[in-house]
């Protein structure tokens, strides 16, 4: 199983129909009371509380099911284990004050419990077989990664819509098309959402799951254009506007992925 597949999923959904529903129901008459209780009478292990609370801020944007819980659950443990490290640059703001400094970072026993909670939690959609994919893959995910946090960070920004991703400019990508020396290769109906921001001559792009966060600095620009350059060299951005260069003009973005020889566009439509 390769690096993807852990990152995302290919399983088909299915509800699991395993103890892990019982103990579901059980789980929610055990824990009914202890949902009123403060975080600081330790009634409840600081772990167990953070899955909770982040399954039900999931609920408020989409529908439980098992391919977004089993993404759910990477993430909250690869997020354990690296807070505090240069690579978490963002806060996850939608826990109970001081939960998040009641868990230790830097440690996997910790960051693997996330798992058998999510079971707990999950609905009946996340059982024994995706808690045992899930404690593999995250792991796998951070040494193979070095840039595990971009993506750790595009996922809560997509999936808990967390106030870091506030201030990026959002476009919508019904369509996109695969380009190689100049001629149309590919074109797919795909939807793609982009996340982007300008702040003076740097930028940052990212397209959330797939596509860790770029960042670099803007090198040219005409009326209708805004050409940027990734730090790295690997990738150049074209946005093309019509008329004003604002949010509300850009028509489409191409995307040169100069260590592949190839181009993708994005388009409003």
């Amino acid at each position: 199983m390769d690096f993807f597949d852990f990152l995302f999923g290919k399983k088909k959904e299915v509800k699991v129909e395993k103890s892990a529903s019982s103990s579901v129901n059980d789980g929610k008459s055990k824990t009914a009371n202890a949902s009123t209780l403060h975080l600081d009478n330790n009634s409840i292990d600081p772990v167990e509380q953070y899955v909770k609370e982040s399954v039900a801020d999931l609920k408020k944007y989409t529908s439980l099911n098992t391919k977004d819980l089993e993404a759910e659950a990477i993430y909250l443990a690869a997020f354990l284990y690296m807070k505090g490290t240069y690579q978490i640059d963002f806060e996850l703001d939608y826990f109970s004050n001081g939960l998040l400094n009641k868990i230790p970072s830097r440690n996997y026993s910790i960051a693997d419990k996330v798992f058998s909670y999510m079971v707990k939690y999950g609905e009946g959609y996340y059982g024994a077989e995706e808690r045992d994919y899930g404690i593999n893959g995250y792991k796998m995910n951070i040494q193979m990664c070095s840039d595990y946090g971009s993506y750790i960070k595009n996922y809560f920004i997509r999936a808990h819509k967390i106030s870091s991703g506030k201030d990026y400019n959002h476009f919508s990508s019904p369509r996109n098309c695969l380009w190689r020396n100049g001629e149309k290769a590919i074109d797919s109906p795909t939807h793609r959402d982009i996340y982007y921001k300008f702040n003076n001559d740097t930028f940052e792009f990212m397209i959330p799951p797939y596509n860790p966060l770029v960042v670099g600095r803007i090198t040219q620009q005409t009326e209708s254009t805004l050409r940027c350059d990734s730090s790295d060299g690997r990738r150049t951005f074209v946005f093309h506007y019509n008329g004003a260069k604002k949010t509300t003009c850009l028509d489409y973005i191409e995307m040169y992925r100069n260590d592949k020889g190839d181009m993708v566009s994005y388009h409003k439509d």
